[in-house]
């Protein structure tokens, strides 16, 4: 999908910032178990760390650690206030223009946000940012959603949660239904939840849950993402001058890369 900088921005905030601040109760709500990997790699930090969460959500890798300095953002104003009736330190930004100095994050995380960003330019300027912020010999882990959902003949959580569901997710793919941004005048096909991807840029349904939002109880909200290809994150990373890729891997339906700012 092509987009110039306007419609991006547009599409970004009508369908992933105005989305979240509508459905941040409910989907704090379903994020509560972090991902092994991301503790793993959290856990290699050491006393007196400073550690970024870009995208944090509803801060659900913040510890109860007292050795480390812990530091969230997120563009949603109400998961952000989740966070901080949480007593976690996050503030609310835009993860293209991270306020933060550089060279001075030990280990940043930014966890299924790079696939909310609508061009290839966008997103390799998020990478850019968190690679800035970093100091040198700082790591940074990046998770994004994979178009391949069943790798090696595994199905990721993802689908196996559609097939507990009683769908087959191994034999259904995306809809060809479409829904057309009018804004920006462009049809982006909508995704069947828990089945495989076809196409690369889609419009992902969340519906509310009813019991807790009454007030939208019928109201299915369509989130944008872009699902990426097996090479695409790192031949992103790799564009970036002072950024050596440490890692790549797969992890239940998400490519993830862990980079390292290096001194040039």
């Amino acid at each position: 999908m092509s987009l110039n900088e306007k419609n991006a921005s547009t599409l970004e905030s009508q369908h992933v910032h105005d989305v979240y601040e509508n459905i941040a109760s409910h989907f704090s709500e379903t994020r509560q178990k972090p991902w092994p990997n991301v503790v793993k790699f959290l856990n290699q930090s050491k006393p007196g760390a400073i550690i970024l969460d870009v995208g944090c959500g509803n801060a659900k890798y913040f510890t109860n650690t007292t050795d480390t300095y812990q530091l969230g953002c997120d563009r949603s104003t109400q998961l952000a206030q989740i966070c901080k009736k949480r007593n976690h330190q996050v503030f609310n930004c835009d993860c293209l223009q991270l306020p933060i100095r550089s060279d001075c994050v030990d280990l940043c995380i930014s966890i299924a946000v790079l696939h909310h960003l609508a061009t290839n330019e966008r997103r390799l300027k998020a990478l850019r940012e968190i690679n800035r912020v970093l100091a040198v010999g700082g790591q940074a882990l990046v998770y994004v959603w994979a178009k391949e959902q069943c790798r090696n003949q595994n199905l990721s959580t993802y689908l196996k949660q559609g097939k507990v569901n009683k769908h087959k997710p191994e034999s259904k793919i995306e809809s060809t239904k479409e829904f057309c941004v009018e804004s920006i005048d462009v049809n982006l096909p909508v995704h069947t939840n828990r089945s495989n991807f076809i196409h690369n840029d889609l419009l992902v349904p969340w519906k509310l849950n009813q019991k807790k939002e009454q007030e939208n109880e019928s109201k299915t909200h369509l989130r944008y993402y872009h699902v990426f290809e097996e090479s695409e994150l790192k031949l992103l990373c790799e564009q970036i001058d002072n950024c050596k890729v440490i890692d790549y891997y797969y992890d239940q339906g998400n490519w993830c890369v862990i980079f390292e700012k290096i001194k040039i």
